[in-house]
């Protein structure tokens, strides 16, 4: 494992115990980012760096088939584990470029893109995952400047400077065709489906 993956993956075992109490979002913006996927019920559904699975219960109330929970982080996927026991969940550890399983209708990338180094080989490997018309929607239930101030205080070694979605989206758009940017005060979504 390189260093960056290993140090992303001692933060968040550290950050554990907290996350759920302290980095969890906000519930309208969480509802509305549920609305704009478009999750329907029995979709195959991927929540990429899931965490504590916090984004699970409002994911299982639309019934997929299936839900991947994916996470470098022992603690957090231990976590989620003890929090939710329904069949339809898998929890896999490790590397999301390692990822094997594919044709999911919608991938999940909630509080989690900017751990993500090289954005176009995230973009391909989304790509990947993906069915053909699957849908990506990449959110954060807050702004891009609190987000960024909050990574610059205790994570800048492990996150990325959140750019403006409108210029994020452009590491997507030979792959999906791009239907919703939104970068407010309040949430930060970039959506779209693969071609």
């Amino acid at each position: 494992m390189n260093e960056y993956l290993k140090d992303t993956e001692d933060f968040f075992d550290k950050m554990a115990s907290i996350w759920d109490e302290t980095f969890a979002g906000n519930f309208l913006s969480l509802k509305a980012v549920m609305a704009l996927s478009g999750l329907r019920e029995n979709d195959k559904v991927i929540d990429i760096a899931c965490g504590t699975g916090v984004i699970f219960d409002d994911i299982l109330a639309l019934n997929p088939s299936c839900l991947w929970g994916i996470d470098l982080s022992d603690s957090m996927l231990k976590k989620a584990s003890e929090k939710y026991s329904d069949r339809r969940i898998n929890l896999w550890k490790g590397n999301f470029y390692d990822f094997p399983e594919k044709d999911f209708d919608i991938a999940f990338i909630y509080k989690a893109y900017p751990h993500f180094p090289d954005k176009k080989a995230f973009a391909k490997k989304l790509y990947s995952v993906l069915k053909p018309n699957g849908r990506f929607i990449l959110a954060h239930s807050e702004g891009r400047d609190k987000i960024n101030h909050r990574h610059s205080q205790g994570a800048a070694e492990i996150s990325d400077i959140l750019l403006p979605a409108k210029t994020e989206s452009g590491n997507f758009k030979d792959l999906f065709s791009i239907d919703i940017v939104a970068d407010t005060d309040y949430v930060y979504i970039i959506s779209g489906t693969r071609k």
